[in-house]
């Protein structure tokens, strides 16, 4: 019950609905119909009109030209451009009469002829260029024009005209009616009402009968519209019929012949003739003619627009043709036959009609299975196992299948193979085999069963990973190349061999599993379609039906392209139905829910030609495009899009709309860009047909780009656009080069006025710093000179004339050399000497017996070195006054001057008291050290003069016991030359 729940989910995922209120009781099973409907081909006809962008639907001809461009001649819209995708009208509005053309024809070098009322008209992709005719001409027809661009123009009143040095002159012939002209090389073939015709240099030879007509084939051959048939005739004048039919036009291209009939439309490819009538989708108009283009679709044109006809590989069967649309079944018997079974009965044909056999009528439910075995047709329904025997159905009661749900059939030579939702069964020879049981198989439900080229049969279940039968012998897989296979629910499977398989999850994509290695293509890469079956082709590409359609699956080796199977109408994108895939040589079945599909594959896999590139249009500013023409000179041909752009920087948004050219499923081709000056590296667009770029910088630009089908390589051919972005006039030569001369002279004379300024302030500065020192040295020479008057005094006052003299000559000696010094704010070290000499020698007679010094000075240090004046002074007597003469013995100072780097350092230096007991000292005495203050106050001047440069040190010397043992201070000055 648990399995059966698991396919009921299942099917609700596909969106299968389908009620048992809609089945027919009959009680009798099938029953036979009374009449036998036929279920008729339908081909992807597509109607092109208003609602598509068609300008006009009255249309007078169509042909693609050399660069893979469609052209229509139009009744009121002149001549209208489509590319696949847009169509684009080339306007006249001052010359309305040429917006009626007739037909067109294109020349060597690529221009557009057009014949209309009042002549004909030359199209060079920019202008028109007017070759008037008579008015009594009744107005152009048809154009025809040789290889060397010979041009002759038939008329309404069947005259013929031939181009000479830009005029039309007449051409005297007498053939009757023209109903059609055309060239073969230089030769001119006409179709009058007497008979076609070989025209040269005014001579009419008569090549085959009257006709209406003209196709080229060969150089040997054409193709004629006579009056009730098509014929061939070849260049002895012989003919043969092709078709018994009256015929209005024809078209040629390689093999195929395209003719519309009364009523009907054939192709002749080769040796195949097709027919198509409204019964086949044709629609119902009085086509004018028809064009087959260079891949091969085919283009109806009449009064009410374009039919297009992209390939007849593809038959396609639907209601009311069906009972019912939902086609759950489909099979192939060895014989070729297809079977396929909806909901409204059970189908049989050869492929061209399918007939309805049996018409439903009993309680069965969904068919899910088919397959012909020892003369019968087997259904596996959800109620059980049927058998067909061309005349009624018969219910096989098989005890352990009586009410099961049959998933899946498959036959050899190895009887009935039968998957359900309780493991496998085998039907040999009225024997009934529970292969799962006997084999010790996992009990599974089995959704799908497929069999390789060596004959090994391969097994999907739905939670029990893949089961293999082969040569004999069972093999479970539950675990492939690290791939957990019990933990996917497989729905179905495609066998390639023994080795080689693909198996499908609903919502995880598709597993290629060979003996080397697994394959992944992922729910994404197959644009999240649901596969619902499979089936593997003889190239070994895969072919699988799911709720998108129909996928085309090519494996390289190395790797996958996927292919949707898609024509005009969406015929191929109708979901398909699970298991409901069948191969047999060139013909693939595949059920939808809304009918059935039959492909031709070998028509379907011919080689299309590449398909060309257009460039369509080009846009400013998310579609703007005023004013484009005024950054360019010219335009290019075929289009209104400027030759080439000259851009400003404020433009700089563009983007460019491309078309590749194909008439065959130009939807699906596949595009890639890339913009020089910015990257090298090549954008993939997928089918997006637009590229933009924004915020492009000033520079040179060259937009390149590329066209493909799916599953081909990118094509030779490529379209490129140059264009240019000026740089902003701020950042041109000259402006830079103006903007540098004004910037550069407004600076200097910024800079020269600032460095005045600065210089001004740092002379007043200079001046006030200088001010402040003499003041600073003006107060320690009253300082000094007080102390010297007390010692003079003290001299005189114990009465020792000669001490006062000696002191009082020292005195003014030291006051002489003061003087010459202090008004200047360096004096040289040998200066500096003199004076602390003078005023040492005044200390000592003062202090009797107190000091003896010494003054050292390194003989690096010359005479141009100098030193502020007094600087030392202050410290030397610090030293003598604070250090020496409290010491109770006789101490020594010491005065070095050192030259290191670029500095001097002073150093003075005591075996005094130390700081400390001085300290106590001068407390007790209440005095304040002047000397000391104003040193201080200079050495915080001079380091603002000096950059930081000058550093003062006061060392404490310490006895072991941690007494004072005097003191060293070291100033550290810039070495200055004088």
């Amino acid at each position: 019950m648990l399995n059966l729940n698991h396919y009921s989910a299942f099917l609700n995922e596909v969106n299968i609905k389908l009620s048992l209120k809609t089945l027919i009781f009959s009680g009798l099973g099938f029953i036979l119909a009374g009449i036998n409907p036929l279920a008729a081909q339908l081909y992807p006809f597509e109607k092109i009109g208003l609602e598509e962008g068609l300008p006009t639907l009255r249309i007078n001809d169509f042909k693609e030209d050399s660069r893979g461009l469609f052209w229509i001649a139009t009744e009121g819209a002149g001549l209208i451009r489509y590319d696949g995708y847009d169509f684009k009208a080339f306007d006249q509005d001052e010359h309305p009469e040429r917006l009626f053309i007739k037909s067109i024809e294109e020349d060597n070098e690529g221009h557009l002829w057009m014949a209309y009322q009042g002549g004909i008209l030359k199209f060079d992709g920019k202008h028109y260029h007017d070759y008037p005719l008579p008015a009594s001409s009744g107005g152009a027809v048809k154009i025809a024009l040789s290889a060397s661009n010979r041009l002759y123009v038939s008329t309404r009143r069947n005259e013929l005209y031939l181009l000479q040095q830009d005029s039309l002159q007449l051409v005297e012939i007498k053939a009757g009616q023209i109903n059609d002209l055309h060239f073969s090389g230089e030769e001119l073939y006409l179709a009058t009402s007497e008979g076609v015709y070989l025209y040269d240099n005014g001579k009419l030879d008569l090549f085959g009968p009257p006709a209406i007509s003209l196709a080229l084939l060969d150089n040997t051959e054409i193709a004629a519209v006579c009056n009730d048939s098509v014929c061939i005739v070849n260049v002895e004048g012989d003919s043969r019929k092709l078709i018994e039919a009256r015929a209005s036009a024809l078209s040629a291209f390689d093999d195929q012949i395209a003719i519309v009939t009364t009523g009907a439309f054939t192709i002749i490819d080769g040796q195949n003739t097709t027919s198509f009538t409204v019964e086949n989708g044709l629609p119902d108009e009085q086509f004018k003619g028809c064009f087959i283009d260079r891949s091969g679709v085919i283009w109806l044109y009449s009064d009410k627009g374009l039919t297009k006809l992209e390939s007849t590989s593809l038959l396609y069967y639907n209601r009311p043709n069906f009972i019912d649309g939902q086609v759950f079944s489909v099979d192939f018997s060895p014989d070729g036959d297809l079977f396929a079974v909806t909901s409204g009965g059970l189908y049989h044909g050869d492929g061209a009609d399918l007939s309805l056999k049996m018409k439903s009528g009993f309680q069965y439910g969904v068919t899910l299975g088919m397959v012909e075995y020892n003369g019968y047709l087997w259904l596996g329904t959800e109620r059980g196992l049927l058998r067909y025997n061309g005349k009624g159905f018969t219910k096989v009661d098989l005890p352990p299948l009586r009410e099961s749900f049959i998933f899946s059939l498959y036959a050899n030579n190895d009887g009935l193979w039968i998957g359900t939702g309780q493991g496998i069964f085998r039907y040999y020879r009225n024997q009934l085999y529970n292969e799962s049981e006997q084999n010790n198989l996992p009990f599974a439900t089995v959704y799908s069963i497929s069999r390789g080229t060596d004959n090994s049969l391969w097994f999907a279940t739905y939670t029990e990973g893949l089961l293999r039968y082969y040569q004999g012998k069972w093999k479970v897989f539950k675990e492939i190349h690290g791939v957990r296979l019990d933990s996917l629910r497989f729905n179905t499977v495609a066998a390639v061999n023994a080795d080689e398989i693909y198996v499908a999850n609903p919502t995880e994509g598709i597993y290629h599993i060979a003996e080397e290695k697994t394959g992944h293509l992922t729910a994404s890469q197959l644009d999240f379609a649901e596969i619902r079956s499979m089936v593997v082709d003889d190239n070994g590409n895969l072919w699988t039906g799911t709720n998108k359609g129909v996928l085309q699956i090519f494996n390289d080796g190395s790797s996958y392209a996927v292919q949707p199977l898609t024509f005009a109408g969406g015929f191929a994108s109708v979901a398909c139905m699970p298991n409901s895939i069948s191969l047999t040589g060139n013909r693939l079945a595949v059920g939808t829910v809304d009918g059935l599909l039959l492909l031709k594959r070998d028509q379907y896999g011919k080689v299309k030609p590449e398909p060309r590139l257009f460039l369509t249009d080009v846009k400013l500013f998310f579609g703007e495009v005023e004013g484009l023409s005024l950054f360019a000179d010219d335009t290019l041909a075929y289009t209104e899009i400027p030759a080439s752009l000259d851009l400003p920087h404020d433009k700089n948004f563009l983007s460019f709309n491309l078309s590749g050219l194909t008439g065959y499923q130009p939807e699906e081709l596949v595009y890639r860009y890339r913009l020089k000056g910015e990257s090298m590296n090549w954008t993939l667009a997928g089918k997006r047909r637009e590229a933009v770029f924004s915020n492009l910088k000033p520079g040179n630009y060259f937009f390149e780009a590329q066209v493909k089908r799916p599953g081909e390589s990118w094509s030779n051919f490529r379209i490129s656009y140059a264009f240019d972005i000026a740089r902003p006039f701020w950042e041109t030569w000259w402006f830079i080069s103006s903007l540098a001369l004004v910037l550069g002279m407004g600076t200097y004379f910024f800079i020269r006025d600032r460095v005045n300024r600065v210089n001004q302030r740092l002379k007043l500065e200079n001046a006030l710093l200088e001010m402040e020192r003499k003041a600073l040295r003006l107060q320690m020479n009253p300082h000094f000179i007080f102390n010297a008057l007390d010692s003079i005094s003290s001299f005189i006052f114990k009465n020792d004339p000669e001490q006062a003299t000696r002191y009082l000559n020292n005195f003014a000696k030291l006051m002489r050399l003061t003087l010459e010094s202090s008004m200047e704010p360096l004096h040289p070290v040998e200066t500096e000497v003199s004076i602390l000499k003078n005023y040492l020698e005044l200390e000592k007679l003062r202090f009797r017996g107190k000091f003896d010094y010494k003054i050292e000075v390194d003989e690096e240090i010359d005479y141009d070195i100098g030193i502020p004046p007094m600087l030392i002074q202050p410290h030397v007597e610090n030293a003598i006054l604070h250090g020496l003469k409290p010491k109770e013995t006789p101490g020594e100072l010491i005065i070095r001057f050192k030259l290191k780097d670029s500095f001097l350092i002073c150093e003075i230096e005591d075996d005094g008291i130390g700081r400390r007991r001085a300290k106590e000292i001068n407390k007790k005495k209440g005095h304040r050290s002047m000397a000391t203050a104003i040193n201080r106050d200079r050495i915080n001047l001079l380091r603002k003069a000096k950059n930081e440069k000058v550093d003062i040190q006061i060392i404490d010397k310490k006895l072991p016991d941690g007494e004072g043992a005097g003191t060293i201070v070291k100033i550290h000055l810039p070495a200055e030359e004088i």
